[in-house]
């Protein structure tokens, strides 16, 4: 009675969330996540099963130093003023679980729940350098919590289908701020947020060991309306009132179609490769950018009172859609599994930043090691390292006084290294 009601339970949470799962993940996926995947090791070997890990990334970016970092377009120096580039990006340390229910041991009919939650920092926002030099894929993006509600079901001994949500999130925020000066006289301020949940559907179709898979966009925004005022003159009642908006894309998840498979060579080989086209030419901005001129208003005593705030620039980018091949090899040891594995992601923009602002995004090769351990007791270890290299790239700006612009006009270097691993266990819960 008691198994029955719970398949219902989650029957009906599958119909509500539309969660279904692919059956097969990538060889090295191109963000932090689990080194494991459950779905396929253990789904047939306990109808309850739970993995415990920890991954850590460390980004070591080359230094940018002796360029632009100040003009008169974007602070209030006069002339170009010259320094170093703070190219220091947060370390990620997270813990991972899953959770899977084995509901028909027939056609295999799983429900999984996947979440990745930093330790270091629960959640961070950071819209980094609008003009400074920015790494923009590194900062912020993988400092944030992320849950997946999952589930696949086999058609046939050969045929597998899934679908599944990525639930993200994005926020609104509203603040009023009223400054003035003068005795007796104080300042005030209110803030109010509100967190939206957001909902990134994926569906998979798989053939004995051949997966075809396809992700939504998934991103999140801020929002931000400011309704300010200010009293510039202390008891004078004269006062400047203005708004504006806000906004930037905290993460962005592109649209991603994925073919993964793994071929046999031969008793104790196999090979492993994906093909996956993402489309980056949808990436919008993190800067925290105001939308549009900022109008003023005075009081009718104030006298002439015409400031107009400018609007922000937008970096200058072009998105790109991409093709990110992987290949790797995998050797058994009895049931120990060793495997090997390369992916090469290009750029997602078309160039280097030579006009406003500096996003970069240099192509990166990803090398990974994971070892399979299974022990005596059903338990399962899981251990990975990964090194990925950031291609150097020469950025030269078109006008020497632009932001990331060096004295000679040879330009600076963006490269750098990410160094990550992670381990985990899984334990099978029996009945």
């Amino acid at each position: 009675m008691e198994t029955k009601l719970l398949k219902s339970i989650l029957g009906f949470i599958l119909i509500i969330t539309l969660n279904f799962i692919s059956a097969q993940a990538s060889i090295m996926e191109g963000q932090l996540s689990s080194p494991s995947d459950i779905d396929e090791l253990l789904k047939d070997k306990a109808p309850i099963t739970a993995e415990f890990g920890f991954e850590y990334l460390h980004p070591d970016f080359a230094p940018i130093n002796n360029v632009v970092v100040e003009n008169p377009q974007t602070s209030t120096v006069s002339t170009p003023q010259y320094g170093n580039v703070v190219n220091t990006y947060p370390d990620v340390f997270a813990q991972t679980i899953k959770a899977q229910l084995l509901l028909d041991s027939k056609r295999k009919w799983t429900v999984t729940v996947k979440t990745f939650l930093p330790l270091n920092s629960l959640a961070q926002l950071d819209s980094g350098n609008t003009y400074q030099p920015e790494f923009v894929l590194y900062r912020a993006e993988m400092q944030r919590p992320r849950l997946s509600l999952l589930s696949g079901i086999n058609l046939t001994d050969d045929w597998r289908v899934g679908l599944g949500a990525a639930i993200g999130f994005s926020i609104e925020t509203q603040a009023t701020v009223f400054l003035q000066s003068g005795t007796g006289r104080y300042s005030d301020q209110r803030i109010a947020a509100k967190l939206k949940p957001v909902i990134a559907p994926v569906g998979s179709v798989a053939f004995k060991d051949y997966t075809f898979t396809v992700k939504a966009e998934n991103k999140s925004t801020f929002d931000l309306s400011t309704n300010a005022g200010a009293r510039v003159f202390g008891s004078v009642g004269a006062g400047v009132n203005f708004a504006y908006a806000t906004e930037s894309t905290a993460y962005f998840e592109p649209w991603s179609f994925e073919l993964n498979g793994k071929n046999r060579l031969s008793d104790s080989w196999n090979v492993l490769w994906g093909l996956s086209y993402e489309l980056w030419s949808r990436y919008q901005a993190r800067a925290a950018v105001i939308q549009s001129t900022v109008p003023t208003s005075c009081p009718d005593n104030a006298g002439t009172c015409t400031p107009v705030f400018n609007a922000g620039l937008t970096p200058a980018f072009q998105g790109r859609d991409l093709w990110v091949p992987e290949l790797g090899f995998e050797r058994l040891f009895g049931d120990i599994r060793i495997q090997l594995s390369y992916r090469y992601k290009d750029s997602i923009f078309k160039d280097v930043p030579t006009l406003n602002g500096n996003y970069l995004d240099p192509p990166r090769h990803d090398f990974k090691y994971t070892a399979i351990i299974p022990t005596i007791s059903g338990l399962l270890w899981n251990f990975s390292i990964q090194v990925s290299r950031l291609v150097p790239q020469t950025v030269i700006k078109s006008n020497s006084g632009e932001i990331g612009a060096t004295p000679d006009g040879s330009g600076y270097v963006a490269s750098g290294w990410l160094y990550g691993g992670g381990l985990s266990l899984t334990i099978p819960l029996k009945q």
